[in-house]
């Protein structure tokens, strides 16, 4: 399952709150947010919950074919 958000910082926060609370040492995180078609999309860890957007999956990423 993912967290969606149309602002990368909420899903950067969500991201921070979930290093922190497991003690990820200093250049580890749990997620990096990435983008599609415009929202930002961060896996949801089990253990943390957020008001963002809970998803089951990410949407298919459509790519153009010349």
């Amino acid at each position: 399952m993912y967290y969606k958000s149309n602002i990368k910082e909420k899903c950067q926060a969500y991201d921070d709150l979930v290093s922190d609370g497991e003690n990820y040492p200093f250049n580890d995180n749990w997620a990096n947010p990435i983008k599609i078609d415009g929202s930002w999309y961060i896996l949801k860890h089990e253990k943390y919950s957020s008001d963002l957007e809970l998803v089951n999956e990410l949407p298919e990423i459509k790519q153009d074919i010349e």
